[in-house]
């Protein structure tokens, strides 16, 4: 266990600068897991170093942007220390820091993985407060660029926002984008938001969000060939949603008046309304489908299928297999094209409801979504 007194004695005394003091107070009060008061800080330096203490704590936090960052407004402020304060800890000291002291604990609120930087990312960052509020976070030894924002929900609880986006879209990079983002980050909620194809059935149009219950890899299966006649097997191995999510996600169905909000903040063309929440089973792999037979042949085995697209199921699964403390997941994904009538005309659109339904279920469901945390 790594206490303040050896974090004093890993540097030299002309290195034991009021910010590496404070880190490292910071760490030993689990600042890291959950966040502490200016005067939890300046209580446990006092302590150790007597009148030899940073001083004016407060200034020093808000100085410190990169490494420290306000979690709850309170009273009083309380402050989280954050992945680039630890790493700067380790750099100074050449000690080993445990990024969470305790394995049950999420570190991040809410990571979001989105295929695309545009249209999909810019929509999220647009939907949450605007690029300016964004900023990038996490260790440059990982591929992936990493931003962070706060996002303030209903009840005035200050949500952690780390998303990012895959290098390339499929299942595998979205999976792998999705596991290294809970390694370094561990989220509560891992999102996915961007754009799919939907199918025609269930009255479904432009810009309909599609939640992926289950998510099917619809690739997955067996090849026959018997009396001259190729067969698919299927063997998907759907996944599905947490209970809690999918029975907020209900109320959502129908015309809600969340979308004729969105709609209102969109500045370009509309398509014919109202747009609607559909659940249900959302086929994943790594094609783009231009064939209508195609759908066809996916139905048979999936008769309820409300859309295709090339990334939700792999993070379903690398959320589903992540180590513990597992984080809940779901999908967001608009409704762009009808898979064999192709077409970009509503991309930027089916981008922006995706994301702004994603900011407003966050905000107003985020309470309901975890009834155990105070606030």
């Amino acid at each position: 266990m790594v206490t303040f007194s050896s974090i004093v004695s890993a540097v030299k005394p002309s290195e034991r600068s009021d910010q590496y003091l404070i880190l490292g107070a910071m760490f030993c009060l689990n600042a890291h897991v959950e966040p502490v008061t200016a005067k939890q800080i300046n209580e446990l330096l006092r302590l150790h170093l007597g009148n030899k203490a940073p001083t004016n704590v407060n200034a020093s936090l808000r100085a410190y942007e990169a490494y420290v960052e306000p979690a709850e407004k309170g009273p009083p402020l309380r402050w989280r220390l954050t992945t680039e304060g630890l790493q700067a800890l380790r750099q100074t000291s050449g000690l080993e820091f445990a990024k969470n002291t305790n394995g049950n604990n999420f570190e991040t609120d809410v990571g979001i993985v989105c295929a695309l930087e545009q249209p999909e990312f810019e929509a999220i960052m647009n939907a949450m407060g605007g690029p300016e509020k964004w900023r990038v976070v996490g260790s440059p030894r990982f591929p992936h660029v990493y931003r962070q924002t706060i996002l303030t929900t209903a009840d005035r609880k200050e949500l952690r926002v780390v998303g990012t986006t895959s290098t390339s879209m499929g299942l595998t990079a979205a999976a792998i984008v999705t596991t290294q983002l809970i390694l370094q980050f561990r989220p509560r909620l891992v999102v996915m938001v961007g754009i799919a194809a939907g199918t025609r059935a269930g009255d479904r149009r432009f810009g309909d969000v599609l939640v992926a219950d289950p998510s099917v890899d619809y690739n997955s299966g067996k090849v026959s060939f018997a009396d001259g006649i190729r067969e698919f097997l299927p063997d998907p191995y759907p996944i599905g949603l947490n209970p809690r999510l999918r029975s907020l996600l209900h109320k959502y169905r129908g015309d809600h008046p969340i979308f004729k909000g969105i709609r209102s903040r969109w500045a370009g063309l509309l398509p014919e309304g109202p747009n609607r929440v559909h659940l249900g089973p959302l086929g994943a792999a790594d094609q783009v489908i231009d064939d209508e037979s195609r759908i066809v042949e996916i139905q048979r085995n999936w008769r309820k299928l409300i859309g295709v697209e090339m990334e939700t199921y792999g993070v379903y699964r690398a959320c589903y297999e992540s180590p513990d403390p597992k984080p809940r997941f779901v999908s967001f994904k608009s409704v762009c094209d009808f898979a064999a009538v192709k077409s970009d005309s509503w991309q930027q659109y089916a981008a922006f409801v995706a994301a702004e339904f994603t900011a407003e279920f966050l905000r107003g469901e985020w309470a309901a979504l975890w009834p155990s945390i105070p606030g």
